[in-house]
């Protein structure tokens, strides 16, 4: 089974670091990858089923719900004109979507930040007349290095917390990541003027037109829900609760009340969906068909903050950060690596991880396939690597010198 799980798994990569050729999108060859490891044997269908970690898939679903739902209101459009007015310029713009994005992150989630935002990021180019790229990597990195400063901030976090008996999440990690998260936000600016310093010059000044929300209620009802959602997030996290609760029934009343109900639930980022359920399975197959027990021999074991923070970059981009982390838990648990300052370098280095590769963060493919769906342009496999380099050497540097 290893060889037959290890070819499955050059396979899926390949078909994704070739997306520029073949045309096939990350989540439809992640989703085949999934399949592949079922149709082969390298595991059971019972055994993919389970592998699927309903928590985070109902948590996607709810928070692309209210996306969604805000997206149709038309005041993700108004808020796109919105930043181009007040920010006036491309530069200025591309720092206001760095850190308003990375703020916000953390009480709606990385990936609810990437799905909401990304039609905001399109429109405010197209105001400027410059191209999206600058705007959509000031999102990517934005969303993945901001969302590590609480537990709320990514889906990983939240296995974190909930599953290491950190005392005090919220307490330990904003304590100890809030400055330098702060500080890896106003670095990586710089490095994106450079990197895009021609796309920054507008053509033309940008279109300030008047624009309006189209639909007033249902946008006032999904921002209400939405605040009530963040401030269920805390109530629950400090009753022991299982956070996804919360998002539930808020979610659920809004699609109950909603007259656009149906177009609501059409537009969720449903491809955004198919690709962690093939991650899941294809995870699952890596697991049984003993691929990552034959990478993990060769890997340093968790015995220093350093070590840890290599480990969960470099398995975040074969498995992305959220399997990782679910995999790493037990493994750090079993070595005994088990203080908070170890599980709060996990969950740093398995979130900046993102901004190594495509497929390192979920959030990436969710940006990327957005903006493809409504006609912009998405992340090259390659091109990424290339822009994200010099952030990632950063970000960790700068992690590692406050943790160790």
């Amino acid at each position: 089974m290893y060889i037959l799980a290890l070819a499955i798994a050059i396979l899926t990569y390949a078909l994704i670091a070739s997306r520029g050729i073949t045309g096939i999108p990350p989540w439809a060859s992640m989703f085949f990858g999934g399949v592949l490891m079922i149709a082969t044997g390298v595991i059971s269908p019972d055994q993919a089923l389970a592998s699927i970690n309903l928590d985070v898939v109902l948590f996607l679903i709810t928070l692309f719900t209210f996306a969604s739902a805000l997206e149709l209101s038309g005041f993700l459009r108004f808020l796109g004109f919105y930043i181009v007015n007040k920010f006036k310029t491309p530069k200025r713009t591309l720092f206001g979507i760095l850190i308003f994005s990375g703020i916000l992150a953390n009480f709606v989630t990385n990936d609810g930040i990437s799905a909401s935002w990304t039609p905001v990021i399109l429109e405010s180019s197209r105001r400027f007349r410059i191209n999206e790229k600058p705007f959509l990597y000031s999102l990517a990195y934005g969303v993945t290095i901001g969302s590590v400063m609480l537990p709320t901030g990514n889906p990983q976090n939240l296995l974190i917390a909930l599953n290491t008996g950190i005392v005090d999440p919220f307490i330990v990690f904003v304590s100890t990541l809030a400055i330098p998260t702060i500080i890896n936000l106003l670095l990586t600016y710089p490095i994106l003027v450079t990197l895009f310093k021609k796309d920054l010059e507008a053509v033309d000044s940008p279109d300030i037109s008047v624009e309006k929300i189209e639909d007033r209620f249902t946008a006032y009802l999904s921002l209400f829900l939405l605040a009530v959602t963040i401030v269920l997030f805390f109530v629950f996290s400090i009753l022991k609760i299982d956070i996804l609760l919360g998002s539930l029934i808020t979610s659920s009343i809004l699609v109950l009340v909603s007259k656009r109900r149906r177009d609501i639930i059409k537009r969720v980022d449903w491809t955004t969906i198919l690709f962690f359920i093939g991650l899941f399975v294809f995870t699952e197959g890596m697991v049984k068909g003993g691929v990552l027990a034959y990478l993990f021999h060769y890997l340093p074991p968790p015995s220093s903050i350093l070590s840890i923070f290599l480990v969960s970059i470099f398995m975040s981009q074969l498995l992305s950060n959220v399997p990782l982390v679910a995999i790493y838990i037990p493994y750090m648990i079993s070595y005994g690596a088990t203080s908070p300052i170890d599980w709060i370098a996990l969950a740093a280095g398995s979130t900046i991880a993102g901004n190594l590769t495509l497929i390192g963060a979920a959030s990436n493919v969710i940006i990327s396939e957005s903006s493809e769906s409504r006609g912009g342009k998405g992340f090259n496999f390659i091109e990424f690597i290339k822009n994200s380099i010099p952030i990632l050497v950063i970000n960790l540097v700068v992690y590692y010198l406050f943790l160790r």
